[in-house]
């Protein structure tokens, strides 16, 4: 922010002394709120490309925008998450493109200037975003297969461009990802580590019956492809969590069983050093969540909290991790849904709410959820009260 608010400051300071400015000056500040990412600097970019067009088509040919220029002040709205800046950032690609095909062959939009406006829409959370993201991925294919080179999607456009559909949680986002990833191969562009990643965790966002058994096959292949040699393709604690996360979000039978093997994958390959990343409290909590989401019969249950516990004291005996807010919440909720009725699950909500005190893991959901698995008068003891109503409405607030 503050080498955009000198570089503003200078060009202000240069047409207050009636020096006029080069192109240069105007670039320089430009990029200077481009990159700044701060509030308002999007728009601060615009007026000034706004300012260099009109004094251009003034006489002074000095000044005239070049394509890096509106790309600057695209990449500008495509950094600052304000409401309508995709559709500001594509409405000056639309710019640049018609000027171009008027004859101003210095405006030509390119690969940078396109992923820029894919990458504004991927950020927007608009429920149209995939969609945009790829009409734009196929008007560049289409571009690129006429013979404009200049335009052929790169892996950061692709990668995007399903990226989009990741934000925004469609359901159908994870059949729209496979298909950009065909598209993607067809014009001989490589898929990277976080392609990959972004279309794992697309698969998880689908809830679709055999969701967790498509995300492990792509957390395969980039295991396969590591081993093979391709260092660029090593799995990443985000790869096997959004793995572990699309098993819990499925709707499959042993998803708790197939949840916990994946976390015990990651610690394997770690272990042999294969790995640098080592499972976090995201992971072991994934688990816990698979299990709390298990649907079946009461041998299935019963087979999911016995996943559950373990994680849930692996997690709570290690040295380097702890159990927060959410593995609490999500082992109560485990209880809850999967032991029967009686001591043994009043004694193993006694204990959990014990531990989540002592570690100042608290909070109203974990409360919630551990009121939700005990009975009234195991909540009455636990907080304290002589009145079970009592109990029911604590807050929080109020241990």
């Amino acid at each position: 922010v503050k080498a955009a608010t000198r570089a503003q400051a200078l060009l202000d300071e240069m047409q207050k002394e009636d020096v006029k400015p080069n192109a240069h000056t105007f670039n320089s500040a430009i990029t200077a709120w481009s990159r700044s990412g701060s509030k308002g600097s999007a728009l601060k970019a615009e007026i000034l490309l706004k300012k260099m067009e009109d004094l251009y088509e003034a006489g002074n040919t000095n000044l005239q925008p070049s394509a890096q220029v509106y790309t600057s002040v695209i990449s500008a709205w495509a950094k600052s998450n304000e409401p309508g800046s995709a559709l500001r950032a594509e409405i000056l690609l639309k710019l640049m493109w018609a000027m171009y095909k008027r004859g101003n062959k210095s405006v030509k939009p390119n690969v940078q200037t396109f992923t820029s406006v894919i990458s504004a829409w991927a950020k927007s959370r608009d429920n149209k975003a995939g969609e945009k993201a790829e009409a734009l991925i196929d008007k560049m294919i289409n571009l690129y297969e006429k013979g404009d080179n200049d335009v052929r999607p790169n892996v950061l456009s692709f990668t995007s461009a399903i990226h989009a559909y990741a934000r925004i949680g469609a359901r159908d986002g994870a059949q729209r990802g496979e298909d950009l990833l065909k598209k993607m191969k067809s014009i001989g562009v490589k898929p990277n580590l976080q392609t990959y990643n972004v279309l794992i965790s697309l698969w998880g966002n689908s809830q679709q019956l055999g969701a967790g058994k498509k995300a492990e096959s792509i957390l395969t292949k980039l295991e396969d492809e590591f081993l093979n040699g391709d260092k660029d393709m090593r799995p990443t604690v985000v790869s096997y969590t959004s793995c572990i996360s699309a098993w819990a979000k499925s709707p499959d039978h042993g998803k708790a069983e197939r949840a916990s093997a994946v976390l015990g994958r990651m610690k394997e390959m770690h272990a042999l050093g294969k790995i640098a990343d080592r499972p976090n409290e995201f992971s072991y909590t994934a688990v816990i969540n698979a299990c709390a989401t298990t649907y079946g019969d009461q041998d299935e249950k019963q087979d999911a909290f016995r996943i559950a516990y373990s994680t849930f004291k692996e997690m709570s005996e290690s040295d380097d991790l702890s159990p927060n807010h959410v593995t609490y919440s999500t082992f109560f909720r485990a209880i809850s849904k999967l032991m029967p009725n009686g001591e043994k699950k009043e004694s193993m909500v006694s204990a959990a709410f014990r531990l989540c005190l002592r570690d100042g893991q608290c909070d109203s959901n974990s409360l919630f959820h551990m009121k939700n698995a005990a009975t009234p008068e195991l909540v009455a003891d636990l907080l304290g009260c002589s009145d079970p109503s009592e109990a029911a409405s604590l807050t929080v607030d109020a241990l």
